[in-house]
């Protein structure tokens, strides 16, 4: 019969049937699921037409092209002797995780996050049976992530650390430093740490894990085509990690976890990269904008470089609800351990004078 454990079971996310059904509406203006807003939607036609695919053949040889060309991509960047055995892919970030979960987080093993983080992974750690632990982000300090605290939580009974760099949903980004200063303390302690950099695009590469990659054996980074690139539909999540770590990942993960055409497609995408790094300055144009509109306590620490962030209001019980009465669709933070429903996650979108003008009334 089915475990009890797995009856009583419940997802962590904060995307309900309510949400995802006002996201259709034509009157909203959809703040909440990530991905990059200022993308011109011909470029990405376009990849579709100059993809290859041969849709009666499996997509190894896609696959094996997608490696080559994201080592063309962070070749600047990418420590010696890193090669096509230190990638491997999934189902999006969220594939890749559950695919994780298998091995490093299961029955009893000891996972270190931080709160907030993305629920989903919460819920990963829970489906596999492992322990979720996590460093709290301190009010006083405006929910910014302080590593030396981290640190200090670091010992060995932990199997696994988890780390978002940019963090969703706060928006903030953790320099390399501080990254590759969690990674040694962790390697003393036998601690694998997971970097998952889905918002890692909106950085600057020489501030991604992926650097550490090769110079260190317990690390794994983590990442998507689907929010900078703006992919989500075609599921594109890779991975760089330690060769050995990659082999014992495509023992058990799912062969071909994304088709043929999706692996042309981000392919095409990464080509076309310098068409769309304007984006990053849209990006921060707007959420200056926005954040200089209004008042400071009415947001928590971000990085304006990234799309996402958090804001919050006393005068509103359900801020959700609140900005959906308004025309803003927004992520409801009750779902995040440390925040609660006087908060919301706001993603950039390009009508943002006019989330401006909701904003600046209603906090």
């Amino acid at each position: 019969m089915i475990d009890k454990y797995y009856k009583e079971f419940r997802v962590r996310d904060y995307m309900d049937e309510e949400g995802l059904n006002n996201s259709l509406r034509k009157d909203i203006i959809d703040c909440s699921l990530g991905t990059n807003p200022f993308i011109d939607d011909d470029l990405i036609n376009s990849y579709l037409t100059e993809s290859v695919c041969e849709i009666n053949k499996y997509p190894a040889v896609q696959y094996e092209l997608l490696k080559e060309e994201l080592l063309k991509f962070y070749n600047d960047v990418l420590y010696q002797g890193v090669d096509k055995n230190n990638i491997a892919f999934g189902s999006g970030t969220m594939g890749t995780i559950r695919n994780l979960g298998q091995f490093l987080m299961r029955d009893g093993k000891k996972v270190l996050g931080c709160a907030p983080q993305f629920p989903r992974f919460i819920s990963e750690v829970e489906l596999q049976k492992g322990i979720y632990d996590y460093y709290k982000f301190e009010k006083k300090n405006n929910y910014k992530f302080v590593v030396e605290d981290f640190i200090k939580m670091i010992d060995n009974t932990y199997d696994v650390i988890s780390i978002e760099n940019p963090n969703n949903p706060t928006g903030q980004t953790i320099d390399i430093n501080d990254i590759e200063k969690i990674v040694e303390k962790a390697r003393e302690n036998n601690i694998i740490v997971l970097v998952d950099e889905a918002y890692g695009d909106y950085m600057t590469k020489s501030n991604s894990a992926i650097t550490l990659v090769n110079k260190y054996n317990n690390i794994v980074v983590i990442r998507s085509g689907s929010k900078f690139f703006g992919l989500p539909n075609h599921r594109v999540g890779y991975m760089f990690a330690d060769k050995e770590l990659i082999k014992i990942y495509n023992e058990i993960a799912m062969p071909f976890p994304f088709s043929d055409l999706s692996a042309s497609i981000f392919i095409k995408a990464l080509q076309n990269y310098s068409k769309i790094e304007d984006t990053k300055t849209m990006v921060r144009e707007a959420k200056e904008k926005i954040c200089n509109s209004i008042k400071k306590e009415n947001y928590i620490y971000t990085d304006m470089e990234i799309p996402i962030f958090t804001i919050k209001s006393d005068k509103c019980e359900n801020l959700t609800k609140k900005l959906m009465e308004e025309g803003i669709i927004a992520e409801n933070c009750s779902y995040f351990i440390n925040l609660d429903s006087t908060y919301a996650r706001i993603r950039i979108n390009k009508d943002y004078e006019k989330i401006i003008e909701i904003l600046t009334r209603i906090l």
